[in-house]
């Protein structure tokens, strides 16, 4: 009989096992969910000085792969990706000011290291250069009216991206263009240090 009760006692022991796995899971589940939540602060920029002239967003997406892409910009393993985003009820400016190969010789002399020619493995600097639709029936506050457009740029490796940032030009102008894109190449270098 000794050997039944310890069949019936392991059952018992074993069910009693399942019970506070899964009570335990329920718990790390709710905490997790439910819990206190750890409030990071949402860093808006770098607070480099260029980025106080304008509104500005920053951000180190993946820090890991920031590193290498430093490593690729230093020894000219990059690829420039530019384009246009037109304004969908108002007319296009930005055609008439600035071509997507003069934003890139902009973003080359900044970078100031000669591009090598089709790198294998390389740092993709993607960036659309997005004139601000002034005429769109949905933008009503002042600000949204007030600047020419926006610089979003990416900077990634084999498609994700170790590096973004937003930042609004003021002028319908080259010069103002050309500060925002050394802006972002500075940044790019002090966030990849």
């Amino acid at each position: 009989m000794s050997g039944k009760y310890r069949r019936d006692s392991q059952v018992v022991n074993n069910f009693f096992t399942l019970v506070s796995i899964v009570i335990i899971a329920i718990v790390i589940t709710l905490y997790s969910k439910y819990g206190p939540k750890v409030k990071t602060p949402s860093r808006v920029h770098s607070n480099l000085e260029c980025q106080k002239t304008t509104s500005t967003i920053d951000k180190i997406t993946s820090p890991s792969l920031l590193k290498d892409a430093k490593y690729y910009m230093e020894n000219g393993l990059y690829v420039l990706n530019g384009g246009f985003i037109k304004p969908r009820f108002g007319k296009f400016y930005l055609k008439d000011e600035i071509t997507i190969e003069e934003a890139n010789d902009f973003f080359k002399l900044k970078i100031a290291i000669v591009q090598k020619e089709n790198p294998v493995k390389y740092l993709n600097i993607k960036y659309e250069i997005i004139e601000n639709d002034k005429n769109d029936p949905r933008k009503k506050d002042a600000y949204s009216k007030s600047y020419a457009g926006t610089i979003l740029s990416s900077f990634r490796i084999n498609g994700k991206e170790a590096f973004m940032m937003k930042t609004d030009f003021l002028e319908y102008d080259k010069k103002d263009i050309k500060n925002r894109i050394d802006c972002i190449i500075e940044a790019f270098k002090h966030n990849a240090k």
